[in-house]
């Protein structure tokens, strides 16, 4: 039968360690002390791992190398890579010095739309729910301000809503479907943070549209999170040189 334990978050760094050698282990002192050896030795530091994700009882370690002799548009870089297989680094460094006289990596950023769904269930008139979206769809965007004012100073923001038909996958089941533009950054809890408030409205205020019935007001909402499929975040990288410049042996030193 399953252990279950209550309240495991709010036990120390080293309650959680005791509970994990003596549920799983028979030699608790050694896990133990293979455990702790990696916590960082400069308490500051190992106070920022801690902080970084939930339920930490050690830090892990892979090596670090680097690749160098990449040209990246015109500019000379070394890249860190934290890796545990065998050859990959080698293999970067090798191709990286092959193009280094041949013109180098050339890069451009083509888009970093992103997007990201509230998905929900809705069992009334397909129009009705239409209806509704177009309604709401200016308040969505405006009670997400609060969220989006610093990134659209930056020149990012929302870009579209759409409210998605997917009944023929699950019968009721609709998707509000956004894209959104965050520039350089990653964007993921600005925009789960915007998904999450959209939900909220979008449920709360179907409760007062007056072309609902009492039925097709209630909507649930099943998650809103972003996607790890994202078509249109893309970039382009590419390498050319003459024909007769792909011998290696002409370029060898």
């Amino acid at each position: 039968m399953s252990k279950t334990v209550s309240g495991f978050s709010k036990l120390n760094k080293l309650e959680k360690i005791d509970w994990l050698v003596s549920t799983y282990f028979n030699n608790e002192n050694k896990v133990k002390q293979i455990l702790m050896q990696y916590w960082n030795s400069n308490p500051v530091l190992q106070d920022l791992h801690d902080d970084f994700i939930e339920n930490t009882i050690s830090n892990f370690y892979l090596p670090f190398g680097i690749a160098p002799n990449f040209v990246i548009n015109g500019k000379d870089y070394t890249i860190p890579m934290a890796i545990e297989e065998s050859s990959v680094v080698a293999a970067a460094s090798k191709s990286a010095k092959f193009w280094l006289d041949r013109g180098g990596f050339k890069t451009k950023v083509l888009s970093t739309t992103k997007i990201g769904q509230v998905h929900f269930m809705y069992h009334g008139n397909p129009e009705t729910l239409t209806s509704y979206f177009t309604a709401i769809k200016p308040k969505l965007i405006q009670d997400v301000k609060p969220i989006t004012k610093n990134m659209e100073k930056r020149g990012g923001g929302i870009i579209d809503i759409e409210l998605r038909d997917k009944t023929q996958d699950i019968k009721g089941y609709y998707q509000l479907h956004v894209s959104f533009e965050t520039l350089d950054a990653m964007g993921a809890n600005f925009i789960n943070s915007c998904l999450e408030q959209f939900a909220k409205t979008f449920k709360n205020d179907a409760l007062e549209f007056k072309d609902f019935s009492e039925e097709e007001k209630t909507i649930e909402i099943v998650m809103s999170i972003l996607s790890n499929y994202v078509p249109d975040c893309l970039v382009r990288a590419e390498v050319s040189c003459r024909v007769e410049e792909l011998n290696e042996d002409d370029h060898s030193d």
